[in-house]
C-alpha cells in the first residue's frame, strides 16, 4: 500500500455567495507526481493554498503526513509551511535580485547557514536545474523558461519534504514545456523522498509526468487515477477537457 503523503477530506470553502470547494476529498501519495486539473476558476489554485496552510477551509480537514494542519494555531502553521516548497506561476522572482541572490533568499531568511555553506547549496541547485553558469544574471534577464528554472531552484533550495506547482508551464512555448515538464520528473526522481503536486490544464503536460491525476470540477473531485484511467473513462465532462472539445456537458 502507497504512503499518503497529503489527504484531504470533505474540504469545503466559500466565498461570499460563491462556493469554490464542496467537499473535495483526495489522497496525494508520497514519493510521487500527483496533478490536478480542471478548468480555470473549478478551484485549483484555492486547494493549493489550503494544501499549503495560506488558507483554512471552511470545513474539512487537511492531514499532512498524518498530521491535521487544520487544527494548528498561527505559529504551528507557519512551521509547517517550511516542509513545502513552491513554485509560482509567473516563478515570482525579485527582479532587483541576481540568479544566485534569488536562490539564495530562503536560506538567508529562514536558516542560520553561513554564507560559505549557502553558497554550497546554491549553487548545486543551480546546476541540478542547468544553470550552472547563470548566478551573475539578473532576473529581468532571463526567458520564461529560465525564470521558471530558478523558481524550481529557489523552492527545492531548502530541502522541502513537498513541492507545490502552479501552472508550471503557463505561457510557455511547446519546446519549453517539455523542458519544463522534464525538469519536474528529473527533480521528483533525483529526490525520491519527495512529494509533488502539480496544478495544471495541459494534458499533454499532465501525462508526461503525472504518477497521478485527480481533475476537479464545480468544486469536487470526479475522476483521480494514473493516465490510463483518464485515456480509458467514459465519463464524458473528463473526455470532453481532456480532448479540449468545445462540445459537451462542459460549459
Amino acid at each position: 500500500m502507497k504512503k499518503v503523503g497529503i489527504e484531504l477530506e470533505g474540504l469545503q470553502k466559500r466565498f461570499g455567495a460563491q462556493e469554490v470547494l464542496r467537499g473535495v476529498s483526495l489522497e496525494i501519495p508520497a514519493g510521487e507526481v500527483t496533478v490536478i486539473i480542471g478548468r480555470s476558476g473549478t478551484g485549483k489554485s484555492v486547494l493549493l493554498k489550503h494544501v499549503m496552510g495560506l488558507m483554512r477551509p471552511d470545513a474539512g480537514i487537511i492531514r499532512v503526513s498524518g498530521q491535521d494542519i487544520t487544527r494548528l494555531g498561527d505559529a504551528d502553521l507557519r512551521r509547517e509551511r517550511f516542509r513545502f516548497g513552491m513554485v509560482f506561476q509567473n516563478a515570482a522572482l525579485f527582479d532587483s535580485m541576481n540568479v544566485y541572490d534569488n536562490v539564495a533568499f530562503p536560506l538567508r531568511e529562514h536558516s542560520k547557514l553561513s554564507e560559505p555553506q549557502i553558497c554550497l547549496r546554491v549553487e548545486a541547485m543551480l546546476a541540478s536545474v542547468g544553470l550552472k553558469d547563470a548566478g551573475k544574471k539578473q532576473a529581468n534577464e532571463l526567458s520564461g523558461g529560465m525564470r521558471k528554472r530558478v523558481g524550481v531552484a529557489r523552492a527545492m533550495v531548502r530541502g522541502p519534504e513537498f513541492l507545490l506547482y502552479d501552472e508550471p508551464t503557463t505561457g510557455l512555448d511547446p519546446i519549453m514545456t517539455a523542458q519544463i515538464d522534464a525538469l519536474i520528473r528529473d527533480t521528483q526522481d533525483a529526490n525520491p523522498g519527495l512529494t509533488s503536486l502539480v496544478i495544471s490544464h495541459d494534458m499533454a503536460a499532465t501525462f508526461r509526468i503525472a504518477d497521478k491525476i485527480a481533475m476537479l470540477h464545480e468544486g469536487r473531485v470526479i475522476l483521480e487515477g494514473t493516465a490510463e484511467t483518464f485515456r480509458e473513462t467514459d465519463d464524458p465532462r473528463v473526455r470532453q477537457f481532456v480532448e479540449g472539445r468545445l462540445e459537451g456537458p462542459i460549459q
